[in-house]
């Protein structure tokens, strides 16, 4: 054999082995130990749209539905699975397709809530359209649709999503961005008398046609609805009359009605009736009226457009976001009216998430 030859042959059965090889490292049959090449594809969830910018899927969403559309809209897949499950799988949730070939769209909501309502969606049959998320838990009254408390809903979407870099070539990770779309509203009334203030004098109602959102998010023609609280209740604090006279120009202890606070010289009970309220996702561009009624003589107390004294408060601390922006993030918001001694509402100043915002040319 010349020596041409000779090197033919060597590469040739070279070549053999490593196809053996390859055929053995991937298929489970041929080598256990090194052999399983099974692509498994994970979707992870992620919310950190939040003012501080940190993760809170482990501690704020209990429950997942992740559906998965064709390009026709069509759905093909449709998972449902808890949180703690997810956490236990290591973070992710494996599922049965790639989801760089679909349209993904999630809602997430406590388990076992009743005031969350989806559409019952089949494979191969319904389309993204269906796909609509419903505030439940209405109750008829005689002149309106009453909703109480609703649990925490969030949404997430990603169409043909690309795996996260970096990650594993066997087990790529695809990623779902949360936004929370329900808020805690917690109203405040403070007496500038001394006198006792007692929450169960007054209606507390928000009312907004927010109850119903579509597969990307956007708020859909509903009936109206007036949210109720659903929590009042009151409380008081002492102070020293000469350190903490209530004024326009001054702070105000608020939020202390939980604590005795102790003064020298004259002092007088500073009292509070608190409202608090869960409500649907905020819109900057619409304007839910947050009235507060005096129960005992029909009048109105106040009579707001809420976004657009929220977004007053935006512009103190948060100048880098659109409105909608700090709407969307913000979930929480704690609003101050201070009282006369008539019970009418002092509309100098109030206080929005211990921001003091003075209202001069502001709409009511």
């Amino acid at each position: 054999m010349n020596l041409s030859a000779y090197i033919k042959k060597t590469i040739k059965c070279a070549s053999l082995v490593v196809a053996a090889f390859s055929i053995s490292a991937c298929d489970p049959i041929l080598d256990n130990d090194y052999g399983d090449c099974t692509v498994r594809y994970h979707v992870r969830f992620k919310y950190d749209y939040n003012m501080l910018g940190v993760d809170a899927f482990s501690t704020q969403v209990e429950s997942v539905t992740l559906y998965a559309f064709d390009a026709d809209g069509v759905l093909c897949h449709q998972l449902s699975e808890t949180c703690e499950n997810i956490l236990t799988a290591g973070g992710c949730m494996e599922v049965p397709f790639d989801p760089a070939e679909y349209h993904l769209v999630t809602w997430c909501h406590n388990i076992g809530c009743q005031t969350t309502e989806l559409p019952a969606m089949e494979c191969g049959t319904s389309t993204i359209d269906e796909l609509k998320c419903r505030i439940g838990g209405r109750t008829q009254k005689t002149d309106c649709t009453e909703v109480c408390e609703i649990g925490p809903i969030f949404h997430g979407e990603a169409v043909n999503p690309q795996a996260i870099a970096g990650g594993d070539e066997l087990n790529p990770t695809y990623l779902v961005p949360l936004m929370k779309n329900t808020n805690n509203v917690r109203i405040i009334l403070q007496n500038l008398s001394s006198e006792p203030l007692n929450a169960g004098d007054f209606d507390f109602t928000i009312v907004e046609e927010n109850g119903l959102m579509n597969y990307d998010n956007r708020l859909l023609a509903d009936e109206p609805l007036t949210y109720v609280p659903f929590y009042t209740g009151g409380g008081s604090v002492e102070y020293e009359q000469a350190a903490y006279r209530p004024s326009p120009y001054t702070e105000h202890p608020i939020g202390l009605q939980n604590h005795h606070i102790t003064r020298q010289g004259n002092e007088e009970n500073l009292n509070v009736a608190i409202a608090e309220f869960t409500f649907g996702r905020l819109m900057a561009d619409r304007n839910p009226r947050l009235t507060v009624t005096n129960r005992l003589t029909g009048d109105k107390v106040l009579s707001i457009p809420l976004v657009d004294y929220l977004k007053l408060a935006r512009s103190e601390y948060v100048r880098g976001m659109s409105d909608q922006e700090y709407l969307d993030r913000e979930d929480s918001f704690a609003i101050t009216f201070f009282l006369d001694e008539d019970e009418n509402w002092f509309n100098a100043y109030i206080l929005i998430n211990s921001w003091r915002v003075v209202l001069m040319d502001v709409e009511l």
